[in-house]
């Protein structure tokens, strides 16, 4: 400490100073774990340490490293980032609850997807988070128990992210969102009401289509049952894609790629406009309807629509993974 005190107060020529602080690094490396410990806990915020010792500091066992990792302003986002590629998990989980933590580093976190990183990083209210950040924490809650609660009392959470977390938090915690989103509270539930649905549905479409007993005649009973969910689910397994797929054909502004979807099932062409406007009955957000001119023009056989639909699918996945 004494030699510390000498390298922070030393006024003299930039090469002594430098020399100096060469003596303090190597003097450092070679002392006991419980003076390293100790001046690690003094001077692990200090801006005046040589560099270099800082790093040292920061790399050595987690004891010492900790007030270093979590204070130095030494420590620029390459050094972070170096400690996130190498360290210990302890070092790794102490440079996510670091305080003012970049966005780049908080993108290498959220890339790792280690469940107990993630879970530091939503703890970390005052870590910086990439513009998908938040969004991408609360897609992990939905695995990973531990990272929901400090997601729920997460400053940046809005209510449509709250909304995606209600779905899977435990009674308390929806209560919690409730509580902290009044106005939001009934479309909440109404959230939670309809994943409930679409789980149950998911697991009678799975039955019947395993049974051999899912059929398009099915489909079009569905919508004649306001089961829009129970239609949903089975057209997935019918057309052989998956349901975050079929979403993204639904949101396009024209009908065609729901159409190619309905014809991969099995659906008749002439029955598409019953299709359209029994689900658009029960509320669903469709594009416009397409003209019997159009309906001609993309009739093909179920075969060929299954392949140009998977062909259209991917094609869409790319573009968003580019975007």
């Amino acid at each position: 400490m004494t030699l510390a005190d000498a390298y922070a107060r030393f006024q003299g020529p930039q090469t002594i100073h430098g020399k100096l602080g060469t003596v303090f690094v190597e003097l450092v490396r070679v002392v006991e774990h419980d003076v390293r410990r100790g001046l690690s806990r003094r001077l692990g915020s200090a801006d005046w340490l040589p560099v270099e010792l800082a790093r040292d500091l920061a790399r050595d066992e987690i004891e010492i490293a900790t007030p270093v990792i979590s204070a130095s302003p030494l420590l620029n986002e390459n050094d972070l980032l170096q400690l996130l590629a190498t360290a210990t998990t302890e070092h790794r989980l102490q440079v996510a609850l670091r305080p003012g933590l970049a966005a780049k580093v908080s993108q290498a976190i959220l890339d790792s997807d280690e469940p107990l990183l993630l879970t530091a990083l939503a703890s970390n209210i005052y870590a910086q988070l990439p513009d998908d950040g938040l969004e991408r924490l609360v897609d992990a809650s939905q695995n990973i128990v531990g990272i929901r609660q400090p997601l729920c009392a997460h400053p940046a959470l809005d209510e449509a992210l709250a909304e995606r977390l209600y779905r899977w938090v435990a009674n308390t915690l929806q209560d919690d969102l409730c509580a902290r989103f009044p106005h939001h509270a009934a479309k909440l539930k109404l959230a939670m009401s309809d994943t409930v649905q679409q789980l149950q549905d998911a697991r009678i479409a799975m039955r019947m289509h395993d049974s051999g007993r899912l059929t398009p005649a099915s489909l079009m009973r569905f919508v004649r049952e306001n089961r829009h969910t129970l239609f949903l689910q089975s057209l997935c397994l019918l057309a052989e894609i998956r349901t975050d797929e079929l979403d993204s054909l639904i949101r396009r502004p024209s009908a065609r790629h729901f159409y190619l979807a309905c014809l991969a099932a099995g659906i008749d062409r002439a029955a598409f406009p019953d299709v359209l406007e029994g689900l658009r009955r029960q509320g669903m957000s469709l594009p416009p309807p397409l003209l019997d001119s159009e309906l001609r023009l993309g009739e093909r056989d179920r075969y060929q629509a299954k392949l140009e639909l998977r062909a259209i699918v991917d094609c869409l996945g790319n573009a968003s993974a580019l975007h």
